[in-house]
């Protein structure tokens, strides 16, 4: 079950085994191009070979051209730190009613055509290990970045088929799930514990209840790693501090410091909480923007508000073109001399916008 733009949406297991044969030969790039498909040969930075439907999704080999990557996204997927696949595709919506697992849809995805495959480092929709490089040989006690490890069961006895969030004391982990090589149900292979809200004696004493054998992060990103727990205590606080001045929660997926490559100033971000939407240069910006309804979700409303007039700001003084969608309540919510500026502000909008103008003059 997906949402797009507030829709509920089914995608059928037969839908997604037939458009298995539209991945051949796809393009895998970097990043979603602004345009919505692969049209500059410099975005290529490999393709898709061999894709073949395995039970409820598209099982591929993804080749790299050397000559194409950067060093540093060669070496980022090598040690693991670019494992994300987010697929980029078309598709028709046929407004259907139903349930899928206790949860109720109203439209139905067909005819799925697969344009181009993006590999990344950031969370997409689907995020590793639940999907992306590696997920077939994944071993669910291995150390992870950014993750404290409690192995329940051995990996070796198990085919890791995802994983799910957990609270427990208003604390989140992962739980890595598997199926019994012999056959059987899913079972609990791992959880894993973020090093932002998870102390490693706080981990290591939720493992020990449930009798795992616990495993420290080997290395922490967001360059936390050569420093001690002072330090990151005051990047939590500092994050707090983001929070309360931009109204926009600290996310379980979101960065402390800004990452390695992007920019360094908290403005230069639609989401400066969690440094995520980065809008420096002007086709990171152009990307933020369409990309904004594939993961608004993760927000509250409020926050979209908030995030969203960021982008349309940054990309308004681009001279990026920005269309007006009423549909959208973080559009409706611009302030107006925003929405002025937008393609297809017109209409019902404009002309209310028009008479509350011409009543504020009467009564004046």
């Amino acid at each position: 079950m997906l949402q797009y733009d507030g829709m509920r949406v089914y995608e059928p297991r037969e839908e997604v085994e037939k458009a298995t044969f539209t991945a051949m030969n796809a393009w895998v790039v970097e990043e979603h191009p602004v345009e919505v498909i692969v049209t500059k040969a410099k975005d290529i930075r490999g393709t898709v070979r061999n894709p073949v439907f395995v039970e409820d999704r598209i099982k591929a080999d993804l080749v790299f051209f050397k000559d194409r990557c950067p060093p540093k996204y060669l070496q980022a997927i090598r040690n693991g730190e670019a494992r994300s696949v987010s697929i980029g595709f078309f598709y028709e919506l046929a407004p259907e009613s139903g349930e899928f697992n206790s949860q109720h849809y109203d439209y139905v995805k067909k005819d799925i055509f697969i344009d181009h495959v993006a590999v990344g480092g950031w969370q997409g929709r689907c995020s590793y290990p639940a999907c992306g490089v590696g997920v077939d040989t994944l071993l669910g006690a291995n150390p992870y970045p950014n993750e404290h490890s409690c192995r329940l069961r051995d990996p070796e006895d198990l085919e890791i088929v995802g994983s799910g969030e957990r609270k427990t004391d208003d604390k989140t982990y992962r739980v890595i799930f598997g199926k019994p090589k012999g056959g059987g149900g899913s079972v609990e292979q791992a959880y894993r514990y973020p090093v932002e809200h998870w102390s490693e004696a706080e981990a290591r004493n939720h493992c020990n209840e449930h009798n795992g054998a616990f495993e420290p992060a080997t290395k922490e990103g967001d360059k936390l790693s050569d420093q001690g727990e002072g330090e990151r205590e005051k990047l939590r606080e500092d994050a707090e501090a983001r929070t309360k001045k931009y109204g926009i929660k600290f996310k379980e997926d979101g960065h402390l410091t800004p990452p390695e490559g992007y920019p360094q100033d908290e403005d230069d971000y639609g989401d400066p909480v969690n440094y995520k939407y980065p809008l420096v240069p002007k086709d990171r910006c152009q990307n933020a923007l369409q990309r904004w309804s594939q993961f608004r979700e993760a927000y509250t409303q409020s926050e979209r508000n908030i995030v969203y007039e960021r982008i349309v700001r940054r990309a308004l003084q681009y001279g990026i073109a920005v269309a007006y969608n009423p549909d959208l309540p973080e559009a409706k919510a611009l302030p107006t001399a925003i929405k002025e500026k937008l393609q297809g502000y017109e209409t019902a909008d404009a002309m209310i916008c028009k008479v509350k103008k011409l009543i504020a003059q009467l009564q004046t």
